[in-house]
């Protein structure tokens, strides 16, 4: 059953003039905020680097997303600023998504907290490969002479913008952050055009520390529609000596995440998550997502260009 669903995605994908979602998803997003808000870019005040791998499900179900992104905060024109850049690759069946953009933020010192105000822009590519062999499939569902399956790959490019605003204090932060402003089109041919849709994000955290101990508690929501449908995630983190950490995080009707991580003496540092799928793929035997991270925070001083280790911090 959910092989043919596979196929008929990809069959209305191609159709012309297709509205779909776009954004990938991420079980460990409060490591992954560029990648979803542009307004992120700089608050960390430090070089922030991420990689995140996703392996989604498996067999035909399969979703593979690869992010690689960087921030740090910079001055122009004597304005408080933030820069950032995102990677991100996704691999869904037949299709590959590819987005690269630049961030930009201007920062606002407010009385408890700093606003940040921030835009994204730069390339969409989508590429589909004629990939068509059915074989392990029971049945007659590829028709060679249908006009709506290219045979051979194809692929198309436009301009895509995004924007979004962060407010951080000291011990929680708010975001709010709008992808595909500009629904972008990027034709794979005349009579093959996909309509990109936006998704609006809402995300939000707490740092609590319990007294008398090295623990803290990291608490956390993410939430993101594209006007259609939405998801959820609520997140539980505990940190311990600000250098280990584990959790769990429940996604609506989808899936039961869990979650650890270490920060090495050097800086680096690693997390992990599993999702345990609890919606009806489950049945399937297609369920469980794998998701490994690494970031680095590096401290710069451009004033006296030295450089220095900081600790990793959420908020």
């Amino acid at each position: 059953m959910f092989r043919r669903i596979l196929i008929f995605v990809i069959f209305c994908a191609i159709a012309k003039n297709v509205h779909a979602q776009y954004d990938p998803q991420f079980s460990q997003n409060m490591f992954n905020k560029l990648a979803v808000n542009p307004g992120f870019a700089g608050t960390s005040e430090s070089m922030n680097l991420i990689a995140l791998n996703r392996n989604q499900w498996t067999g035909n179900l399969a979703i593979k997303t690869t992010v690689f992104s960087g921030d740090m905060p910079v001055k122009f024109f004597n304005l408080n600023s933030g820069i950032g850049l995102n990677f991100i690759n996704d691999e869904i069946g037949n299709f590959t998504n590819l987005t690269m953009n630049l961030n930009y933020a201007l920062k606002f010192e407010l009385d408890k907290g700093t606003l940040s105000v921030g835009l994204n822009f730069g390339l969409l590519n989508q590429s589909l490969k004629a990939l068509w062999t059915l074989d392990a499939i029971e049945g007659d569902y590829y028709n060679p002479s249908d006009p709506n399956v290219p045979a051979a790959d194809v692929s198309g490019s436009a301009f895509d913008m995004g924007i979004g605003v962060y407010y951080k204090e000291n011990k929680y932060y708010l975001g709010a952050s709008l992808s595909h402003l500009n629904s972008p089109e990027a034709n794979f041919k005349e009579e093959f055009n996909f309509k990109t849709t936006g998704t609006f994000y809402l995300l939000g955290g707490y740092n609590h520390k319990i007294e008398d101990t090295s623990y803290e508690l990291l608490p956390s929501l993410f939430y993101k529609t594209d006007g259609k449908s939405f998801q959820v995630d609520v997140n539980t983190l505990v940190r311990y000596k600000r250098r280990y950490w584990g959790g769990i995080t429940y996604r609506f009707q989808d899936a039961i995440v869990l979650l650890a991580g270490i920060e090495m003496k050097n800086g680096v540092r690693f997390g992990y998550s599993y999702d345990i799928t609890t919606s009806a793929i489950a049945s399937t035997g297609y369920g469980g997502t794998h998701e490994l991270m690494v970031g680095y925070n590096l401290d710069i001083d451009f004033d006296k260009r030295t450089k220095r280790y900081k600790s990793v911090r959420y908020l």
